[in-house]
């Protein structure tokens, strides 16, 4: 009945309209969310990790860190043709394309298939390339002349959507690196370096831009602040929205417990401590968290290194007196890593199955016999993810059996699925064949953390997110100083310790949370690959969005609610103005009206109830 309603409503208006000698007005159509990355090559001939090795990688992890959903095309492997850039129905596969390929020549990929592509709705921003091709410089309205060197100040010209909101102290002062040398032919140029644009803009059709962006390589695209805010306006300018994880990452820190556990505490002479107790968790940690609001997460070995009987066995059985004399519980500290789950402030992660090599037999082993003064001590035996010991890498399969035994031990002990796994001791693989991080991701983490920084992973992808968020260790015996972290809008900070940390100073962890900033909130590594994996797309009508929380990787937001932020360009803040009234349906029910006020100065927010699977937001314009 509601629909037959909708429908007679709709002839009316059309009716109505006629009558007066109007058009109706046009419904909003938005471009789909999805970007098309076009690089020149990549270095998995497999084309599944992304290293930071790769030149695109810095595009790729700002992409993932912004959940834009994305396609790569390598044109060492691939050419371009309808079939990628267009649909079964003949619309346009992708909102915008990112061309991040610099070759002196385009031929034989057919490129003239983009003109058509840009014609029907796909927008085109290129970043570090010299766009060699007849058909690239059409799109652009630009010529490509030479290189150049120069030490002129980078100035900005017309005042437009892309670069007003851009800071004069974070601009370059005086780049003289080797830069591209481009004549306007028909493009607007909006920064220069003297004679010589650095970004320009152009409208090859009438509801799509051509960006180009002059910037020294692309991985000032992430680590300058400067060119950071050219690359997300010119891509919310090319799609005209973005939808953007509702999380200020600029306040926000990943903390990570390594070692629980580990049978090393318990005989290495350089790194022996009593295994924390539920008394003291109870006691000097939930407390604590529980006061500051904070969830961190215990990176757990779920195996137990016995040299008695040269097997792994569970950790949580273990209680003894140690050969320097030290009580070792672990059937406590379980007991107090259960407390601090229940009490809401904990997640169990993976640190490995063993904390040590997958072949503790062959020479200079075997480890189970040998001297812990001597060949036991050495640092190589324990590192899980790479040989270091005997200098080659850990085999791809016996990575993956460690794995999935962390995984099974944790669910049996903890009831938990572990999103995330992090090395031990520093060691992991690298070659495609038995790269960790894609072991990892096939075994089903979504994230593979190596210390310094993180692989994203999904079952066709791991993603090096390096730039992303910095971090840094900490330990009982130091200051902590976050005056001195770097800047991090895309990611969370990461501060990682160990819990020796907690054994040998008993209110550390007080310690360190009161050195946080007090705007300083904790993310948890759950909520974060939630984010990471949430996947986001675009109705082919009117301004409305899916959003998709997989399990096992969206779990988080089984329970809890979810955010998001809907930025919109001014062409779209328009459309939208013209209308009457604007009102937010969620998940189909109606959740009130929008003010549309301030669309050009402050962000939709997005808020969805929890659960996992599908929701959706629509703004229902009249």
């Amino acid at each position: 009945m509601q629909l037959h309603m909708g429908r007679l409503l709709a002839v009316a208006l059309l009716v109505l309209c006629a009558m007066q000698g109007q058009a109706p007005p046009k419904p909003c159509v938005l471009k789909p969310y999805r970007v098309l990355v076009v690089v020149a090559g990549w270095g998995d001939p497999a084309s599944q990790v992304i290293a930071e090795k790769d030149a695109f990688q810095p595009v790729a992890a700002l992409l993932k860190a912004w959940s834009v959903p994305f396609d790569i095309l390598r044109l060492d492997q691939q050419t371009l043709g309808a079939s990628y850039l267009f649909d079964r129905s003949g619309a346009v596969r992708y909102g915008a394309m990112l061309w991040l390929a610099d070759m002196p020549s385009y031929a034989g990929k057919n490129l003239a298939v983009l003109t058509e592509a840009v014609q029907q709705g796909t927008s085109i921003i290129v970043a570090a390339s010299r766009f060699t091709d007849p058909v690239l410089e059409r799109i652009l309205g630009l010529h490509y002349k030479a290189d150049y060197r120069a030490p002129d100040p980078v100035l900005r010209g017309p005042v437009h959507f892309i670069t007003r909101e851009l800071m004069d102290d974070a601009k370059p002062g005086r780049e003289q690196s080797l830069h591209i040398w481009v004549e306007c032919r028909g493009a607007q140029a909006l920064i220069s370096q003297g004679r010589h644009p650095v970004l320009t803009v152009y409208r090859p059709s009438p509801d799509t831009a051509a960006v180009w962006i002059g910037a020294p390589d692309m991985r000032s695209l992430l680590d300058s602040p400067y060119w950071r805010n050219i690359f997300q306006r010119s891509l919310l300018w090319g799609l005209r929205y973005l939808v953007l994880p509702d999380v200020d990452y600029s306040r926000r820190v990943l903390v990570m417990i390594d070692d629980w556990g580990a049978a090393d505490k318990s005989f290495l002479s350089y790194w022996r401590y009593q295994t924390v107790t539920e008394e003291l968790m109870r006691d000097k940690v939930i407390p604590v968290l529980a006061h500051h609001h904070a969830v961190v997460s215990a990176n757990v070995v779920a195996g137990f290194v016995d040299r008695k009987t040269h097997r792994v066995i569970s950790p949580w059985n273990q209680k003894f007196t140690d050969d320097y004399g030290v009580q070792q519980d672990y059937e406590s500290t379980q007991r107090g890593l259960k407390a601090a789950v229940e009490a809401g402030v904990l997640e169990i992660q993976s640190h490995g199955w063993t904390h040590m090599q997958p072949d503790l037999d062959s020479p200079p082993g075997p480890w189970w016999t040998a001297d812990l003064d001597g060949e036991a001590s050495v640092g190589g035996w324990y590192e899980e993810f790479e040989d270091t010991r005997r200098g080659v890498e850990a085999p791809a399969l016996a990575q993956l059996f460690h794995l999935k035994r962390s995984l099974d031990y944790l669910r049996q002990d903890f009831g938990a699925r572990p999103l995330s796994v992090i090395i031990g001791g520093g060691g992991w693989s690298k070659s495609y064949q038995n790269h960790s991080a894609r072991v990892a991701a096939q075994a089903g983490f979504g994230l593979f953390d190596i210390n310094e920084s993180y692989f994203y992973l999904d079952r066709d992808l791991a993603l090096d997110m390096t730039g992303i968020s910095p971090a840094s260790g900490h330990q009982y015996d130091r200051e902590l100083h976050p005056e001195k972290w770097p800047q991090h809008p895309d990611g969370p900070f990461v501060l990682l310790f160990h819990d020796r940390d907690i054994s040998l100073q008993h209110d550390f962890v007080e310690r360190t949370f009161d050195a946080l900033p007090k705007d300083t909130m904790t993310l948890s590594m759950n909520h974060y690959v939630g984010i990471l994996h949430a996947q986001v797309t675009s109705a082919s009508e009117g301004i409305e969005f899916g959003f998709q929380y997989e399990e096992p990787y969206g779990a988080y937001f089984g329970n809890h609610p979810s955010s998001w932020r809907l930025l919109l360009a001014d062409p779209l803040v328009d459309k939208i103005k013209q209308s009457a009234t604007a009102n937010l349906i969620v998940d189909g029910r109606m959740a009130g009206p929008l003010n549309t006020s301030q669309l050009a100065e402050r962000p939709v927010l997005i808020h969805l109830p929890a659960g996992t699977g599908s929701h959706s937001w629509k703004l229902e314009l009249k």
